[in-house]
């Protein structure tokens, strides 16, 4: 079995961006992750779908889906 990853074309860049940011700051989070280590996943070339949003969305978007799902505790 081999993870293959496929792209699609979508009408709100944006918006795809944030829901799938999202998916994946709750997955992290979900396993135990704290935010400060799921910032640094972002940040990350090995990550490459967290990573490319990051690039294009920048710091401050990220920053603020993680604070959405944690709080402003962590």
């Amino acid at each position: 079995m081999e993870l293959v990853g496929m792209g699609f074309p979508v009408t709100v860049p944006e918006e795809t961006d944030r829901d799938t940011a999202r998916c994946l700051v709750e997955e992290y989070a979900l396993s135990g992750f704290s935010a400060v280590e799921v910032g640094a996943l972002f940040e990350s070339p090995q990550y490459v779908l967290p990573h490319a949003i990051l690039q294009r969305r920048g710091p401050l978007f990220v920053r603020e889906l993680i604070l959405g799902v944690y709080g402003g505790g962590q």
